[in-house]
């Protein structure tokens, strides 16, 4: 497989009065193509750091993030908008959907930004919508539709932008645990039929299992992998 992401010495430290506080302490990995991966963490230990810094939203303190080929690090923030309208893509807790456009306009609206016709977008975005099973839905408002459905016009709108890499921040937090199910189930079907890289932020570690492999953060280290696969293949064995 092909290494789509890799960090290496990566460190964040924040001075908070006369303290220095590392918010990443030294963090190493490699993820690759179509991999879905979970940085799994409770509040305070690094793990959406470690998602800005991925998404180039925070520059690292020192260390290396090469995505794609490129080192994130060393990109100016011209460059790192640039970077991130053409490779990836982002789901967010909060959905994120603009109240007065209508599923179809909301998952449209990442290609404005890249200049394509409205005609072009606007089929992109319904494609997306029968990805995620929504196209009965394309004309209502975010608020004629459940968190469930939200979230789905979501993972429609980081997908249209045809991204190698989809970063999720607490996916599912703001949904009940029936509606979560469905929506990691989305995610995974999306990696595996798309193809994609997604690296998705949690506390949860039963979302985390849905993952391929599960990267434990405590005070900015990352102090265990899991691979799932590999599990898989034991028990098969």
């Amino acid at each position: 497989m092909r290494e789509i992401i890799k960090v290496k010495s990566l460190f964040k430290l924040y001075r908070v009065g006369d303290d220095v506080v590392r918010a990443l302490n030294g963090v190493d990995f490699s993820i690759y193509e179509g991999e879905f991966c979970a940085i799994v963490g409770t509040s305070g230990s690094g793990k959406s750091t470690l998602l800005n810094m991925l998404a180039g939203l925070e520059k690292p303190t020192r260390g290396e993030i090469v995505i794609a080929g490129r080192h994130l690090e060393e990109l100016n923030e011209n460059e790192l908008v640039k970077f991130r309208r053409e490779h990836v893509g982002f789901i967010f807790q909060s959905f994120h959907l603009i109240g007065t456009m209508n599923a179809l306009e909301n998952v449209a609206l990442p290609l404005s930004f890249r200049g394509e016709p409205k005609e072009k977008r606007l089929k992109k975005a319904d494609k997306m919508l029968g990805l995620v099973n929504l196209k009965k839905h394309k004309k209502h408002l975010p608020n004629q539709m459940s968190g469930g459905q939200q979230q789905r016009v979501g993972v429609a709108r980081a997908l249209v932008v045809d991204p190698q890499i989809i970063f999720a921040d607490e996916p599912t937090g703001n949904l009940d645990s029936h509606t979560s199910k469905e929506v990691m189930e989305l995610m995974q079907k999306v990696v595996r039929e798309q193809r994609k890289t997604l690296v998705m932020v949690t506390h949860d570690n039963e979302l985390a299992s849905y993952a391929d492999r599960v990267f434990h953060i405590i005070d900015g280290e990352i102090v265990r992998i899991d691979e799932k696969r590999k599990e898989q293949k034991d028990e098969t064995n």
